[in-house]
């Protein structure tokens, strides 16, 4: 196991990444006070935000320690794509309006890996487009996920009500289904 802070220019690339789907300054807003780490395991890297602080002492030992986890975990690395961790949802979601609020039946139908169909939308943002990764929430606007949309939002209304709106691509349901 390897632990290093993350290379800028890297770094600013993920930062382009996930600003582009959530909106400019999201990262910033969820880093906060933290800085950036990675921790490369065979053929896997994930990236976690630490106290800066930890940053001077976490590199002095980096080498003896055997960490499973440390800080808040913001993401991983496959094949050269980021994906946000469960963990650090909610944080996105309270900078983004790149989110879907659908009904409690809906919310229970996602977290069980289902899709999201129209008549389980109950807010969505018009200006998203097919295709964008929108975070799914449920009506007390609490982060289940991330869905990726099959349909522009302007054209919501025209859909019927069993048609598909956003496919489910990550639910918190999902450490349940794979671990159970």
């Amino acid at each position: 196991m390897k632990i290093d802070l993350v290379d800028p220019i890297a770094w600013e690339s993920l930062i382009e990444q996930i600003d582009t789907e959530f909106g400019v300054g999201v990262t910033k807003r969820v880093l906060g006070n933290r800085a950036p780490v990675i921790v490369s395991k065979e053929s896997s890297q994930t990236l976690y935000a630490i106290p800066t602080e930890w940053v001077s002492k976490l590199m002095e030992t980096a080498d003896s320690l055997d960490i499973q986890f440390m800080g808040k975990e913001l993401g991983s690395l496959e094949k050269g794509r980021f994906r946000l961790s469960l963990q650090i949802l909610a944080e996105v979601a309270e900078g983004t309006s790149n989110f879907i609020i659908v009904s409690k039946q809906g919310a229970e139908a996602f977290t069980y890996g289902r899709s999201i169909i129209k008549e389980s939308v109950l807010e969505l943002n018009l200006s998203l487009m097919r295709g964008q990764r929108v975070l799914v929430l449920n009506e007390d606007k609490e982060c289940l996920g991330i869905a990726s949309l099959s349909v522009d939002a302007s054209k919501l209304t025209r859909l019927g009500p069993e048609k598909l709106v956003a496919k489910n691509l990550v639910d918190i349901g999902w450490f349940i289904r794979r671990l159970g």
